[in-house]
């Protein structure tokens, strides 16, 4: 990909407002800066034009407001802005960054390209001639003028301004999407999708750019290289090429939106990495206690973003089931049932296929499994074996392992009538200390043999119960 001195646009606004008839003007700051060095973004959401409105660009730029907010930025937001609530935004936004830091510019809405530069569309833009366009919009280069000005560290801008134009009937010069653009050095430039093409607004709560965008920032530790190359990769795979997400780069230092917390000590009877090996020679069925607790969390490996956390408390011991506060499990672990508002949500037939105890090396099942919901039918078959023992990391410490995998076929029967087929890997890392496993991971590939969903549950506390 050609490397450009450039900058970043996407979708952009900001959050909601508490006082009525104010929402569309709002300084927001939800977190303190990074420590040692300011974060300054200015937000932009504009989708209530009078002809082609869009969907997202609101819902996406509250989103990221928060988002930045998280990760240290001190953020300015306009929301269905005009042009000179926009140009006043950008003054301010440039005044802010004369103090030194990192800049970051996000806008969402209509954009278009004219005469090879590319204009940023106000919510109370009147256009019907293509040379009404320059005094109509807001230029797009004048967000890096100011960052240039500026002369901080480090900028960003991004424009999820890649829709089709409104206004194109009788334009001579306008090009589809936006215009390929350079920028001064220290800058990242990127798009939702190539230059000269289009995005789609998305039907969703946040467009399908966004979506992956604020999921990627939120992973600790990713260099800001890396976040767009992960959501590109996700992007593409999503809409099997159709829309690729594009950016240029002249930056020179390294950034990164949440820094990797230090990693915690291992817990009271877990291992150091140096200790020996405990030899594991066979795991029976647990035996638990009321009160055993674990907290967990489930990590998108696409996006290195943390989808949840979540806890679980044993509440009750039946002869047959494990029952939890929304879940039920045999006494292998596998699990029969999820409630939601005291009602079934999920049930597995006979069981889920993932544990037959005892657990040890070399030993091999096969399992079937029936999954039903409210809105599909799935059947699962898989081939387990426990592959090896292993020592496993995970934020809960250091622990020695079984490690046990599984692949398989899943076939879906939905409501509607619709149905689908793919394959299934199940991993899993089980411990005896903990009772449970310490780390799991799930990988589903669709009927075209597209790797569409993976991801990995991790220990991240226990407790066992008295």
């Amino acid at each position: 990909m050609k490397t450009v001195v450039g900058v970043l646009l996407v979708c952009c606004v900001f959050i909601a407002q508490s006082v009525s008839g104010q929402g569309r003007n709002l300084a927001v700051s939800t977190a303190a800066t990074a420590p040692g060095e300011q974060r300054i973004a200015l937000v932009i959401g504009n989708g209530g034009y009078k002809s082609s409105p869009l969907i997202n660009p609101v819902n996406d730029a509250r989103a990221m407001v928060r988002v930045l907010g998280e990760s240290g930025f001190r953020v300015i937001s306009r929301e269905n802005a005009g042009q000179k609530e926009m140009q006043l935004a950008l003054r301010d936004f440039g005044d802010a960054l004369k103090n030194g830091g990192v800049g970051l510019f996000y806008y969402a809405g209509h954009g278009m390209q004219v005469k090879g530069r590319n204009y940023l569309i106000p919510v109370d833009a009147h256009i019907e001639r293509e040379d009404e366009v320059v005094y109509n919009g807001v230029d797009a280069n004048q967000v890096l003028d100011k960052m240039e000005s500026a002369g901080n560290r480090l900028n960003i801008v991004i424009l999820d301004a890649c829709r089709n134009n409104p206004f194109a009937r009788g334009f001579r010069s306008a090009g589809n999407g936006l215009a390929q653009m350079d920028a001064p050095v220290g800058t990242l430039i990127a798009f939702s999708t190539a230059p000269g093409s289009v995005a789609s607004d998305g039907t969703g709560d946040n467009g399908l750019y966004t979506q992956y965008l604020l999921r990627t920032i939120k992973a600790p530790g990713t260099k800001i290289e890396d976040v767009f190359k992960r959501v590109r990769a996700n992007v593409r795979r999503d809409t099997e090429g159709k829309q690729i997400p594009w950016e240029s780069t002249s930056l020179e230092g390294d950034f990164v939106f949440v820094p990797r917390p230090p990693k915690p000590p291992a817990p009271a009877g877990g291992q150091s990495a140096s200790a020996p090996a405990r030899p594991i020679g066979e795991i029976a069925a647990p035996k638990l206690k009321v009160g055993d607790t674990w907290s967990g969390q489930k990590v998108d490996l696409f996006s290195g973003s943390v989808i949840r956390q979540y806890t679980l408390t044993l509440k009750a011991i039946t002869v047959d089931e494990w029952r939890f506060d929304r879940s039920a499990y045999d006494k292998s672990w596998n699990l029969l049932r999820t409630r939601e508002d005291g009602k079934v949500a999920t049930k597995w037939s006979p069981r889920r296929p993932n544990y037959e105890f005892p657990l040890r090396p070399g030993k091999a099942w096969s399992a079937r499994g029936v999954f039903e919901n409210e809105r599909l039918t799935a059947e699962h078959a898989v081939d387990f074996k426990v592959v090896r023992q292993e020592r496993v990391l995970v934020p809960a410490g250091i622990f020695d392992t079984l490690r046990v995998e599984g692949t398989g076929k899943y076939k879906t029967v939905r409501k509607d009538g619709k149905s689908g087929e793919g394959a299934v890997t199940h991993r899993y890392w089980f411990s005896p200390e903990v009772g449970w496993v310490v780390a799991y991971e799930y990988e589903e590939t669709n009927w075209k043999g597209v790797l569409h969903r993976k991801e990995r549950d991790e220990l991240l506390s226990y407790r066992r119960g008295k």
